[in-house]
């Protein structure tokens, strides 16, 4: 990351304002992967992006930060487009509060997924069972803070059809308002966290995972439940629970070399259910450029399963 700090202060002198000073951080990450998705396809994926990210403090010492950032996403042809520039975030005291388009957690404690998007959103894969809510990001606020070694986090969204400009609990038909809340606690060899998450639609959610360190590496298991509706051009057909079981493990094998590992296991409502394993391998080269493996294995309830690999190279400048 290269940082450029802008010297504010002589421009707002020369107005004959009051002396400031931001900071403006440029970085950027680039991705290419040879990819043999899981309906036997082989890809070329190739993908960039620029963030900028600015912060500045007041006298009072809050810290006032946003960014936004230029992307050609590594998961569709010629993705290039504008990112970012939808949020602002205050920090203060160990707080944060972030104002904008913001995310509910809706599937706490679902954990297993390793792999990274080359494989997990390009890898051709279309499982049948329905998890997490029919939207589950807006306009709203979200709140984080650590209070003594533990961490609590709420998010509230107050109308799920916007994202900068919209109004708050709108009557509006799709206009939903959804929170979410969890929290994370070390207990002494292990690491607990639990959420819940709730919606206007009437969707639900909770859950919990426990990490822990086992031979070298930490493992982490995981159980979600969530109450989902059925709609239109969703997989699930008829309205009622989805539980998801997982479990991963993470090990350094050296300075540079982790290996990782997962496995999950679904079913929805419509009892469709599919069980996923995950592997992953990657070694930093230096510089900011590492290279990976990624594997995925899907078999169940799904219009594509089967398996995908994907080997490349990311980079962060």
């Amino acid at each position: 990351m290269k940082k450029l700090t802008l010297a504010i202060s002589a421009i707002a002198a020369a107005f004959g304002a009051a002396s400031a000073q931001a900071d403006i951080s440029v970085s950027g990450s680039g991705n290419a992967a040879y990819i043999n998705d899981a309906a036997s396809a082989t890809k070329l994926n190739v993908g960039q992006a620029v963030s900028f990210s600015m912060s500045t403090t007041t006298t009072g010492g809050m810290t006032i930060s946003g960014g936004m950032g230029i992307t050609n996403t590594s998961t569709t042809n010629a993705g290039q487009a504008v990112s970012g520039g939808q949020t602002l975030s205050f920090a203060t005291g160990g707080a944060t509060i972030t104002v904008g388009d913001v995310e509910a957690a809706d599937t706490p404690g679902a954990v297993g997924g390793v792999v990274g998007a080359q494989v997990g959103d390009s890898g051709a894969f279309n499982s049948d069972v329905e998890d997490g809510f029919l939207d589950d990001d807006g306009l709203g606020l979200s709140f984080s803070t650590a209070l003594g070694s533990s961490t609590i986090a709420i998010t509230y969204v107050g109308n799920d059809d916007f994202d900068t400009l919209g109004e708050i609990n709108s009557s509006g038909a799709g206009d939903d308002a959804l929170t979410s809340a969890s929290i994370t606690v070390p207990m002494g060899a292990y690491t607990i966290s639990a959420g819940v998450a709730d919606s206007d639609t009437g969707e639900s959610a909770s859950g919990a995972s426990v990490a822990a360190a086992v031979g070298g590496g930490t493992l982490t298991v995981g159980y979600s439940t969530q109450t989902l509706i059925a709609a239109s051009g969703a997989d699930l057909a008829v309205a009622g629970d989805t539980t998801v079981m997982g479990a991963s493990y993470v090990m350094a094998m050296d300075a540079d070399t982790t290996i990782s590992v997962g496995l999950q296991n679904k079913k929805d409502a419509d009892n469709d259910s599919t069980s996923q394993f995950d592997a992953s391998i990657s070694r930093a080269l230096g510089g900011g450029a590492s290279v990976f493996l990624d594997i995925r294995s899907l078999s169940g309830d799904a219009t594509q399963d089967g398996s995908a690999v994907a080997v490349g190279t990311s980079v962060s400048f």
